[in-house]
């Protein structure tokens, strides 16, 4: 019997809206944007610091950085420098998940719960995708941004998503074994993509 449902998505492809279409369909909370302000609470730290770290990999020069920054242990009560090192986010966030996850039913967006969860039995994996130059428009429509913008946007958070799943789980994002199902909402509008996953889990 499902009581986990992990959603994977690309960005602008409708992930998010799906994780709260599910939740009110089925009753369950969903763990989504509420997330940032959990991390934030236990990091300390506000959550527009976490936001900018959120489901991303550091890179060369940000680990560069973060090993030239040396802070005496007995300042960091006080300054909590290691809040804005995506790798302290992204443990905190493991952390969060997996305390979350002891009490189903739940809906976890993003944040590498595919694979965090792929061992347990009662947990569904569902991959959102949709065509770039759709997420491209869609993005452009609800941000303002213009076309140029979105679509760097889109690429943007795409690489940032790829290179969390490969760092922290060493997973390829468009390994299709890492899902149950995968829906294409460019050609699946959400609703019937709702009661695609409804089906699944009841």
């Amino acid at each position: 019997m499902v009581q986990l449902v992990t959603i994977s998505r690309e960005y602008g492809a409708g992930g998010s809206e799906l994780g709260v279409l599910l939740g009110q369909k089925l009753g369950w909370p969903v763990l989504d944007h509420e997330l940032v302000r959990k991390l934030a609470a236990r990091l300390r730290c506000e959550e527009g610091e976490v936001k900018a770290m959120d489901e991303h990999a550091p890179t060369f020069f940000e680990r560069l950085a973060a090993a030239a920054v040396v802070t005496a242990p007995e300042s960091r009560v006080h300054s909590t420098p290691w809040p804005t090192d995506p790798d302290c986010v992204a443990a905190a966030a493991r952390e969060v998940l997996l305390e979350a996850a002891q009490n189903p039913p739940l809906i976890i967006v993003g944040h590498g719960g595919n694979c965090l969860f792929s061992c347990r039995r009662d947990v569904l994996r569902v991959r959102v995708t949709a065509p770039f130059d759709e997420r491209v428009e869609r993005v452009a429509r609800r941000s303002g941004m213009t076309r140029q913008q979105s679509a760097a946007e889109v690429r943007r958070r795409d690489a940032d998503r790829q290179q969390y799943l490969q760092r922290y789980y060493r997973r390829d994002v468009n390994d299709p074994c890492g899902y149950d199902l995968q829906i294409n909402t460019g050609t699946i509008p959400l609703e019937a993509a709702a009661q695609l996953v409804l089906a699944v889990v009841r």
